[in-house]
């Protein structure tokens, strides 16, 4: 099953078109403990939230290359039950791989809009003013 919670309603309305078993707000506790969770929101203060929802031995993953300063952590609720927080830092094929793999059981699909390269700065601007649903895409031509 995959819950999301993201703060922008049109991001929520996405993740239930694309089938995702629950949408709730950024700072919205899932319906249950959940066994992992990814925080692709470069947001610190988003953490302690991300670690209260999962279960006993649950793990937090932290995916972005950046990550605002992160608010004290309580012990006993944030990281008890042997909760565990890591970093990504770099992904070798083989993970990518993996994750494509674990994506596909899942039913996860992905939404993309995509550019000639010559098009880049058109493709930023769209991304800068929210006028992109899912992912930008830039085709190189081959």
């Amino acid at each position: 099953e995959v819950y999301v919670m993201t703060r922008k309603p049109e991001a929520q309305q996405l993740a239930r078109d694309l089938g995702a078993h629950w949408v709730g707000g950024a700072d919205e506790p899932p319906p249950r403990p959940l066994d992992g969770a990814i925080l692709f929101a470069p947001v610190g203060t988003l953490v302690p939230p991300a670690l209260e929802a999962l279960d006993r031995g649950g793990v937090l993953a932290v995916a972005g290359i950046y990550l605002s300063d992160v608010p004290t952590l309580r012990y006993e609720q944030d990281l008890f039950y042997e909760r565990e927080l890591r970093s990504v830092t770099a992904n070798t094929r083989n993970d990518g791989e993996e994750f494509l793999r674990l994506a596909a059981r899942l039913g996860v699909t992905a939404t993309t809009s995509v550019y000639p390269l010559d098009k880049a700065d058109v493709a930023l601007s769209d991304l800068a003013h929210d006028r992109v649903t899912g992912a930008a895409v830039l085709r190189i031509a081959a």
